[in-house]
């Protein structure tokens, strides 16, 4: 009876952890949204109104944001700073490719990012400033987003690992 009812609480708590943890991603989708577009508006200053390089501004960036978010901006950095005839566009885009593999953002956050990369560092500080206001915007949108999925989503995701749990143990009985 004791080893019954402890592959009970193991399965139970089993989906249950899974339901948390899926709870979990929701929440932190919203936090790293949050935090890239305050990483943007960050990097607008330095190159709109600091007139810092491309590179530095970067690197600077990747400094005053959290991770995952600053992997984006450290690995964009370090392209350019190889001096490898790497353009922007091609280290914001190995940037992106870091930040999909260690964040919780859905393909529709990384597109949104990548619309940026061909217009990064290819205009003057004015043009590049309507660039990241309206990215900025986007980001914004997107947040409202994530934080309404996180709002109809928390609560499914951790119920139902519980409850997912509790049937099959049913089911196995």
């Amino acid at each position: 009876m004791l080893f019954k009812t402890l592959g009970i609480a193991l399965i139970i708590g089993g989906f249950g952890g899974f339901g948390l943890s899926g709870a979990w991603r929701f929440e932190k989708r919203v936090d790293e949204l949050k935090n890239i577009r305050m990483a943007l508006g960050f990097l607008e200053k330095e190159i709109t109104c600091a007139y810092t390089p491309l590179s530095l501004a970067l690197t600077r960036t990747a400094v005053f944001c959290k991770k995952p978010a600053s992997f984006l901006f450290a690995e964009s950095a370090g392209r350019l700073k190889s001096r490898q005839g790497t353009t922007a566009e091609e280290a914001w885009r190995a940037g992106l490719k870091k930040l999909a593999s260690h964040s919780n953002l859905n393909a529709g956050d990384i597109s949104l990012l990548d619309s940026i990369s061909v217009q990064l560092g290819r205009s003057d500080a004015g043009e590049q400033r309507k660039v990241f206001d309206l990215l900025q915007e986007e980001l914004r949108i997107q947040e409202e987003k994530a934080r309404e999925e996180l709002n109809s989503g928390h609560k499914l995701w951790t119920y139902g690992g519980f409850i997912i749990g509790a049937v099959v143990v049913l089911l196995l009985i």
